[in-house]
């Protein structure tokens, strides 16, 4: 929950004498791991007392370094939007399932795979492949370290791809297999590690929208889904390294180094209660969205208006869960209706990384790397606790499951953009109260 990562920064911060503001609490929604009680309370207590240690123990070990980087043009080699707009019947997203052809690009005419429930519409769209070929995130970043004797002390990487490979077995109607798993990031880094030396971390871009390239048949079990994250994680890593070993520089300015955290205030839509009293209208609510929806099958309506009960009907089901399972909602920000999400900011010699609420769009990405391009903007997902996903007003447009998964009103991205052109744009000006640090403590602080 946002409350609780964000007072394991706090806490954290007050142990190590680290200013809150440059402690990011990353996390990459991998899905691996057997259900059971949020991180909440005495769970965040073991986590903050495992993670206070560790920080000690890297501030103490820090040393002078260099820094050489690489960026990299994946392409869509690894990596697709999972979202598309159907004619005939509205916007769909798929999990798995995909074909592929000869050039690679992902195609369905399933139906079965877009999240209908059991519906199948009989649609001519469905007679030539669909390709889910939207925009996706292509930029992929190496970023090595090495002491004053040369050698190398740590690596960060990072692409933008949900990492949901671990659990394909869940895709396929097998609920028993599931094992905690760090998926192919974590393999990635493992490799990294190897190959290079010292530790290495991963950052993922905003992916609320982009699905890794994985197989599909055949998952069926931990060990088969497990290996095929190994495969895309080693992959990606070695590609990278490839990307390192070819074209490299060194990192330009590394004693520049300032952070920020900023507090945003964004509303919720309309439809989500506004007290957790009401939990009973959202059963009703959801009763008589799905006797609509089982009437419009029943009388043969479009696919179209069928398409719009499946997402109404799929949305009542979630607000619930987002209240009490995803995001921790209070009663306050209930009354409110607005949620306050924190952006951290890292300007780091050319770069500047910007940690972005809940799951966000790929439209998130290029928005941040085309408004500010005095610098070389590298976004990261999921910071600071989960929001769900941060549907734009396009995705609460067409549909599918964005559309079912946020609690965002149709201008909430708007207003997220407008306060970051405002606070971030303030912030590159120099207009911050935060101050320099000094360059050996990026690598461990941040």
């Amino acid at each position: 929950f946002p409350q609780e990562a964000n007072r394991w920064r706090r806490e954290v911060a007050a142990a190590t004498g680290l200013p809150a503001e440059n402690i990011w609490y990353h996390e990459l929604q991998v899905h691996a791991a057997p259900y059971g009680p949020q991180l909440t309370g005495e769970a965040i207590d073991q986590l903050i007392a495992r993670s206070v240690p560790v920080v000690r123990d890297l501030m103490a070990s820090a040393v002078p370094f260099t820094c050489e980087v690489t960026e990299a043009d994946f392409g869509a080699d690894y990596t697709m939007n999972r979202e598309q707009y159907v004619a005939g019947l509205g916007g769909v997203t798929v999990w798995s399932g995909m074909n592929f052809d000869e050039e690679g690009r992902p195609y369905s005419q399933k139906p079965e795979i877009m999240l209908l429930g059991d519906y199948r519409p009989d649609l001519p769209a469905f007679d030539q492949p669909i390709y889910f070929d939207n925009d996706n995130d292509p930029k992929a970043y190496l970023f090595v370290f090495k002491n004053e004797a040369g050698e190398v002390i740590g690596s960060i990487s990072r692409f933008a791809a949900h990492p949901d490979v671990a659990v394909l077995f869940e895709l396929r109607g097998i609920n028993d297999q599931y094992r905690y798993n760090f998926d192919w990031p974590g393999y990635l880094s493992e490799k990294l590690e190897r190959d290079l030396g010292g530790m290495s971390l991963y950052l993922n871009g905003p992916c609320g929208d982009l699905s890794t390239k994985k197989g599909f048949d055949g998952m069926d079990t931990y060990e088969d889904c497990s290996g095929e994250a190994r495969r895309i994680g080693e992959t990606i890593a070695a590609r990278l390294e490839a990307c390192f070993e070819r074209d490299r520089r060194p990192f330009r300015d590394p004693d520049h180094c300032r952070t920020a955290l900023f507090e945003i205030d964004l509303p919720m839509r309309e439809s989500l209660p506004y007290s957790k009293a009401e939990y009973p209208q959202l059963e009703k609510r959801a009763r008589e969205c799905e006797e609509r929806l089982n009437r419009a099958v029943a009388e043969g309506r479009p696919a179209y208006e069928v398409k719009q009960l499946i997402d109404d009907r799929r949305r009542a089901g979630y607000d619930y869960n987002f209240i009490e399972e995803k995001c921790g909602f209070t009663e306050e920000q209930l009354r409110a209706h607005v949620a306050r999400v924190t952006v951290s900011v890292l300007q780091w010699g050319e770069y500047l990384f910007v940690g972005v609420p809940g799951e966000s769009l790929v439209d998130m990405s290029l928005w941040l790397r085309a408004q500010f391009t005095g610098v070389k903007t590298v976004p990261v997902d999921q910071v600071n606790g989960y929001y769900g996903y941060m549907a734009t007003a396009r995705s609460l447009t067409l549909g599918g499951y964005t559309y079912w998964a946020s609690w965002a009103r149709r201008d909430t991205n708007i207003l997220l953009k407008k306060a970051l052109t405002e606070r971030l744009g303030a912030f590159l000006k120099g207009d911050s109260r935060h101050g320099f640090l000094r360059n050996k403590s990026v690598v461990f602080h941040t």
